[in-house]
């Protein structure tokens, strides 16, 4: 067991660390915020920051991203582990790994809209490997 000071000491370097944050906002107060689950060094999750930024202007949003490796993320870090970059649209789950400007488009438009609906295919590794631990000890 580690002494609380150098825990303290470990949840703050992994802080520090962090990329959780607004990387952007719009001054448009009905526009959507876009959040990007993600972590140090995802260079998928910077081709999808890229394709939004590209559509900043004509579908304007707010980008905050959320570093799954945060201590305060371990729900993130437990859905999304394998699966960086995920984008969820005004608090919906939207799209995992990439994203094209006609879907970055098109999603924006439907949430400005609010007729945005939640994408079938939400990943979720905590729950798939509850699932398989379950069948081996079954099994």
């Amino acid at each position: 067991c580690q002494p609380r000071i150098a825990r303290n000491a470990i949840a703050t370097s992994r802080l520090l660390g962090s990329v959780t944050g607004i990387s952007y906002a719009s001054d448009d107060d009905e526009a959507p915020t876009v959040k990007l689950f993600t972590k140090e060094g995802c260079t998928l999750c910077d081709k999808v920051k890229d394709v939004l930024l590209s559509v900043r202007d004509e579908y304007p949003h707010t980008l905050e991203q959320v570093d799954i490796t945060d201590e305060v993320h371990q729900e993130w870090f437990s859905k999304y582990k394998y699966d960086i970059p995920v984008l969820h649209v005004d608090d919906k789950y939207w799209i995992k790994h990439r994203i094209d400007e006609a879907e970055a488009k098109l999603g924006l438009e439907q949430a400005r809209k609010q007729e945005f609906t939640v994408r079938v295919g939400e990943p979720d590794a905590g729950a798939m490997e509850r699932k398989q631990a379950e069948r081996q000890e079954g099994g």
